[in-house]
């Protein structure tokens, strides 16, 4: 399970470069973002997004390393919501708006980690089918919905929302 393990706090590293990448290229994520989905998105609430998505990839790494066993549903969740990040925001909006979408590059390495938890973990068994398919599932299911629908779709209806409530009552 050492494997699996170093393969998890992998993906913590990896989310680091991945915030970095979102940070510097391409004028930025939150710039991105600005630009094509969410005009009053911040350079805070990306810091408190990632700020609480390390926090909780750490966590999660901890309860696998300290418990083991059906424990690895938890980091897993946050490897397969964050590989649907990459293909349904990185991939898809890159494609879709035909310029580079900051954090694309790092987000593969996203993919490469799920490759190898598939590859060496499940396959060797050293993750049970179950554990794979429960933490998978719920991971595109909450994670991957909330980095893909989140920032492209709903909290830009809500804060527009907001935002013409408030100017409507002045």
């Amino acid at each position: 399970m050492l494997f699996v393990s170093l393969l998890f706090w992998g993906f913590l590293a990896s989310f680091v470069i991945h915030i970095l990448d979102e940070a510097l290229l391409n004028g930025g994520f939150v710039k991105w973002i600005v630009d094509n989905f969410w005009p009053t998105y911040r350079m805070r609430m990306f810091f408190w997004f990632n700020a609480a998505f390390l926090g909780a990839i750490a966590v999660s790494n901890l309860l696998f390393d300290s418990f083991g066993g059906h424990w690895i549903i938890v980091p897993l969740l946050f490897v397969a919501g964050f590989v649907t990040h990459a293909l349904t925001v990185h991939v898809y909006w890159t494609l879709r708006r035909n310029t580079y979408s900051p954090g694309l590059l790092s987000s593969l390495l996203y993919v490469i980690i799920f490759y190898l938890l598939i590859r060496y973990g499940l396959d060797r068994h050293l993750i049970a089918g179950v554990d794979f398919a429960i933490g998978t599932t719920v991971g595109v299911v909450t994670v991957g919905t909330f980095l893909t629908v989140g920032p492209t779709v709903l909290f830009p209806r809500l804060t527009r929302h907001r935002h013409s409530w408030r100017d409507g009552a002045s």
